[in-house]
């Protein structure tokens, strides 16, 4: 729940006149835990930009045509040729839409 910035600047200044958090929390309806965050951080932060990940490491083409190329082998094998790990190679076979050859 979201609570008006004037609010939040209303219990702050109670605090300050020297009313303990649970006495302020009691007076403006609110939990003392939510009183207690708000004065470890009076004003809420800026949010953080978007985390930029470096570029995936198998590319569709690379992937489609080492299946083309090595239609038995197992996520090891494929994975050893890209240097990386068996479960990245099955997270990129669901992620570009690639289903492994079946044995009969």
């Amino acid at each position: 729940m979201t609570y008006s910035s004037d609010l939040r600047q209303k219990v702050l200044e109670k605090l300050e006149q020297g009313y303990s958090i649970r006495q302020t929390a009691e007076l403006f309806g609110i939990h003392f835990t939510t009183v207690r965050n708000w004065k470890k951080q009076p004003f809420p932060t800026t949010p953080k930009p978007p985390q930029v990940r470096p570029p995936k490491k198998i590319s569709k083409e690379a992937l489609l045509a080492d299946v083309e190329a090595y239609p038995t082998d197992y996520l090891y094998e494929r994975a050893a040729r890209f240097g990386c790990t068996a479960p990245s190679i099955r997270q990129a076979l669901i992620r570009y839409g690639i289903s492994r050859k079946k044995t009969a």
